[in-house]
């Protein structure tokens, strides 16, 4: 049955699916707040901003009288329950952020539109449908880029230059595009880097796509790009690297267009690149991220087997973007294996990988960057458990783990793991 609680009534669960169970409500609280603070942080400010979506009951079961522990809602209730209570948040910057929110003067919700089910198992089917894909059909069919695209264009105005090229193609050469196998997000990571779009003859400025060559070679260009994509299926872990990106499309077109205007910088780049007086060139922040180091860091660490395997597969990394064009699209899958044997090196002290990782998480996810943790969330790695996962599953499903930007995020957060346990800096 449909009923309006108050916030307060609203117990956050202690067995939420999206994390290993806890005690209590103030431990499901912190969990949450540490796993995904910003998130939340986030979430709040929309509420503030556009409040509760009237169509999406809070999902609850009663436990004591007047009290219930909410099935499905979790976030939003952490979110409301911090937004009137900061109490709740021992971290200081996520209270600080929370402070700093209500000093807006919006009102947080104090009512929440519920429906109480009978029991747990009775919600079950209904979270799982909403949670946990397409279920051939049944349950949520998530959007894919060009979807996203389309609706971002009628309510923002605003296309990808990867869309923008589509909708080009389409109407130049009157034909249409299969955007469903044309994996859009492998042209935008394509078109993000300026040598690749010189291959094109295309730009970007200010976000729209313009033309650098004639407008007709380019057409049959970004034709013949994304009939490649298709034909071949190429992922954006094919061309993540830039070197990677510019050797696919030197073997796709052999040379550039004839007269071609010299590109600007990728579009989602800070475009402030400026000169000093001698004519030397600064690099912009962007063009210097484009250098990052696998495991996100430079790492010193201490003598033993677990410097060693660091050492071995940064040369591994190595080989492989310098020989990716003519290595398998499985090969990752060998660098995410090698990334499980160093773990457990560097776990050997406490017995398991999985202490290792559960002990060191957090502390280590601390001290990534905002852009790292993205990386991390944009490739499922959201707690220690799921790390843990998946390195375990590494052996195992090897076209899973082929999935190369993936294990570059794993790589981030262990390298993270690894300066806080075994990094020279830390000895006493």
């Amino acid at each position: 049955m449909k009923k309006t609680i108050h916030f307060s009534k609203l117990i956050v669960n202690p067995e939420n699916y999206r994390f290993d169970p806890v005690e209590n409500q103030q431990e499901a609280i912190d969990l949450m707040l540490g796993e995904k603070g910003s998130e939340i942080v986030n979430l709040a400010k929309h509420i503030l901003d556009y409040g509760l979506d009237e169509a999406k009951d809070f999902r609850v079961v009663e436990i004591d009288s007047g009290e219930y522990r909410v099935l499905d809602g979790n976030r939003r209730t952490v979110a409301i329950k911090c937004l009137h209570d900061q109490s709740w948040i021992k971290d200081k910057k996520t209270k600080k952020a929370f402070q700093i929110l209500r000093k807006t003067k919006k009102s947080a919700p104090t009512y929440i539109q519920s429906f109480v089910y009978d029991d747990e198992k009775s919600a079950a089917e209904w979270i799982k449908l909403d949670h946990t894909g397409k279920n051939d059909g049944v349950g949520q069919d998530s959007w894919g880029t060009a979807e996203q695209d389309r609706f971002a264009y009628k309510f923002e105005g605003k296309l990808s230059p990867a869309m923008q090229a589509v909708f080009v193609v389409q109407k130049e050469l009157d034909k249409k595009i299969n955007t469903k196998k044309l994996k859009v997000s492998t042209i935008n990571r394509i078109m993000s880097n300026p040598e690749s779009r010189s291959y094109l003859g295309v730009d970007v400025c200010g976000g729209k796509l313009i033309f650098t060559a004639d407008e007709k070679e380019s057409y049959a260009r970004l034709d013949k790009l994304f009939d490649k994509v298709i034909k071949d299926n190429v992922t954006v872990a094919n061309v993540y690297h830039k070197p990677e990106t510019i050797r696919f499309m030197s073997e796709l077109f052999g040379d550039k267009p004839k007269d071609a205007i010299q590109p600007t910088l990728p579009f989602h780049e800070n475009e402030v690149e400026k000169s000093n007086e001698e004519g030397g060139a600064r690099k912009t922040q962007r063009e210097k991220g484009e250098k990052q180091k696998f495991f996100g860091r430079d790492l010193i660490l201490n003598k033993g087997d677990t410097n060693d395997f660091y050492r071995d597969i940064l040369e591994l990394h190595d080989f492989y973007i310098s020989k990716s064009a003519k290595l398998s699209k499985k090969f990752p899958a060998i660098i995410r294996t090698s990334l499980r044997l160093l773990v457990e090196s560097a776990a050997s002290e406490m017995g398991k990988l999985a202490e290792y990782v559960n002990c060191n998480f957090t502390d280590a996810k601390t001290t990534l960057s905002k852009d790292q943790k993205t990386t991390l969330a944009n490739n499922s790695i959201g707690n220690a458990k799921s790390l843990t996962q998946l390195l375990q599953s590494g052996a195992h499903e090897y076209t899973n783990t082929a999935n190369f930007e993936q294990t570059v995020a794993m790589s981030v957060i262990i390298g993270a793991m690894l300066d806080l346990t075994h990094s020279k800096n830390n000895e006493k």
